[in-house]
């Protein structure tokens, strides 16, 4: 099949064309620099209660406002910053704190779930890895035939000492929107691990060149991601080990020994009917199959693994996390440190435009939130995919849709207005032990000729998901799965929920940003599921705030050692 044209979300834009573009901006550069000015006038002649927040000063107010009013740019003129070509290399000469690294493509055997699109192909990948200097207990790349000088001069005692250390590695994808930022130590977002770095918290971070809209749709990014995710778990997998990803059937013998002995095991029989009863089951199997395989790589995997994003970042590594645990052909991370991230981009998509609800915050912060401009971007980055995909766990694991989904509409409204400043331990209790009904708007489709329903649950069980896709293809009903793009449902694999399994996780929110409500409905739906969650609540800041160099440093300070301490004790 034939890659279908990609959609640009700049063809539909007022300014986004010569010579208004450039007229446009000039404009707007020059009344924003105006603006600052009266800006600077005003908040210092006012009481401070006339300030977005008291405790800003009036640095922080110039900066939120100067910045949102630059980020209107992007939405009516198509203008992005920060960017790189991914497909470039970067001469590491000219780099002073990072080394420049290709990582190759995914291998084969790893190509499954929704990063499998014959439209979007896989390609090497480009890492700024932290610090300059690859540490000695970093072993170099499988397959290379040259050993680094430093390993040639190390003496046994030495290799020994090195071996006994567990490296901590983190693996960074940047935020913007999709479209704006880089991987490059020079970047904005380039603060984050160079911040990490600097307090001596991971050994070596690798921040990855992923393909932006401009250059690749979804599931591009997740696969730039995957490829290098895969490529530090086989780096640091001991000698003599088997390859992460090799032949199921070679590394499932311990699991299938485990599943005919505990199959019949922990199964509710009085509350289950047969079709029930054989669901669960075949679930249980796959799932230990899944541990047995998995736990044998752990075993020899000689690192940690954290994934950390910030912004659009965080949404990326909710979906790279999400695609580890559905395929279970590589170990998971050990942990997720999640920095604003963004988690229902379908919020610019409401079922009707009537139906649009404004994020909250928009006198504190400086993200943007016109419905139309982002609603290109998205559907740009979707590409060739319907937009139901935009509904997707994958894409939007915190959107209304998805969670009425997987728990029903009395734990989705309970969360939807859920607020940082509320989510104490009686509350975090409260979401862990809330029951789950099933969703009520549309039941799952029954696949045909088949007994069950297209999102795996046996006919008469609890639906907690439900079929995306037109109602046109129900003749491919029998290919429908949770990770499909072509025939998408809303659902998770063997039964799981939707963040079952999910690693412990950290998440940083500032209680100004306009994302606070979304990040807790996450927030939410990973206590619900018993995700070790880890909240950082920044007063008064709003989104992203640690990569705000013009931020109040003291307020920075005391998040970056919240982080370093939860970060060690993983």
């Amino acid at each position: 099949m034939p890659p279908k044209k990609q959609y640009s979300y700049q063809e539909d834009m007022p300014y986004a064309r010569e010579p208004l573009k450039t007229l446009y901006v000039c404009q707007r550069m020059f009344t924003t620099l105006v603006m600052v000015a009266w800006w600077a006038l005003y908040y210092s002649v006012m009481p401070r209660s006339y300030r977005p927040r008291p405790s800003w000063s009036v640095k922080c107010c110039i900066a939120v406002n100067f910045t949102r009013r630059i980020y209107k740019v992007t939405e009516l003129a198509g203008v992005t910053w920060g960017t790189r070509d991914p497909d470039q290399p970067c001469d590491n000469r000219k780099l002073k704190r990072t080394r420049f690294e290709w990582v190759d493509p995914l291998p084969e055997e790893l190509r499954t779930g929704i990063i499998a699109d014959p439209q979007v192909p896989f390609k090497r990948v480009g890492c700024f890895v932290w610090p300059k200097e690859r540490p000695k207990i970093i072993p170099t790349c499988p397959g290379k035939e040259e050993l680094h000088a430093d390993e040639e001069l190390m003496d046994g005692g030495e290799f020994e000492a090195a071996a006994g250390e567990v490296p901590v590695i983190g693996i960074f994808l940047h935020g913007g929107g999709y479209c704006h930022m880089s991987a490059h130590e020079g970047a904005p977002t380039s603060q984050i691990p160079e911040r990490l770095m600097k307090d001596k918290v991971f050994t070596e971070i690798h921040a990855v060149e992923y393909r932006l809209l401009q250059h690749a749709p979804f599931p591009a990014a997740v696969q730039d991601a995957a490829a290098v995710y895969a490529h530090i778990v086989e780096r640091h997998q001991r000698r003599g080990s088997k390859k992460a990803g090799s032949s199921r059937s070679e590394m499932t013998v311990h699991g299938e020994e485990t599943t005919k002995k505990d199959s019949h095991e922990m199964m509710d029989y009085l509350a289950a009917d047969s079709r029930d009863y054989q669901m669960q089951a075949k679930h249980k199997r796959e799932n230990d199959e899944i541990h047995a395989r998995v736990a044998e790589v752990v075993a020899h995997t000689h690192c940690k693994i954290v994934l950390i994003g910030d912004s659009a970042g965080g949404n990326l590594v909710l979906a790279l996390a999400r695609w580890i645990r559905d395929e279970g052909v590589l170990p998971p991370p050990d942990a997720l440190l999640l920095l604003s991230p963004s988690c229902d981009p379908s919020h610019a998509f409401p079922e009707t435009p009537s139906c649009y609800v404004p994020r909250p915050h928009a006198d504190t912060d400086y993200l943007v939130d016109t419905p139309e401009p982002r609603a290109l971007l998205q559907r740009t980055f979707l590409g060739h995919n319907p937009v139901e995909t935009m509904h997707s766990p994958y894409v939007s694991p915190a959107s209304s849709r998805v969670l009425r989904a997987f728990y029903g509409d009395a734990f989705a409204e309970s969360v939807a207005d859920l607020t940082i400043a509320q989510l104490d331990d009686h509350h975090r209790q409260f979401l862990r032990t809330m029951c789950s009904v099933p969703a009520t708007p549309v039941p799952s489709t029954p696949i045909i000729g088949g007994g069950g329903y297209a999102n795996g649950h046996a006919r008469g069980s609890p639906k907690p998901a439900f079929v995306t896709g037109p109602p046109e293809a129900a003749s491919d009903d029998q290919d429908r799965s949770p990770t499909s793009l072509a025939h998408p449902i809303i659902a998770s694999p063997r039964g799981l929920s939707l963040f079952t399994e999910f690693p412990k996780t950290c998440v940083v929110l500032g209680d100004a940003e306009r994302l606070e409500r979304e990040v807790m409905r996450l927030v939410g739906a990973m206590e619900r599921d018993g995700v070790d969650v880890h909240t950082i609540w920044v007063k008064d800041a709003p989104h992203d705030v640690l990569m705000m160099g013009w931020w109040d440093e003291s307020v920075r300070d005391a998040v970056w050692a919240q982080i370093e301490e939860w970060v060690r004790r993983v």
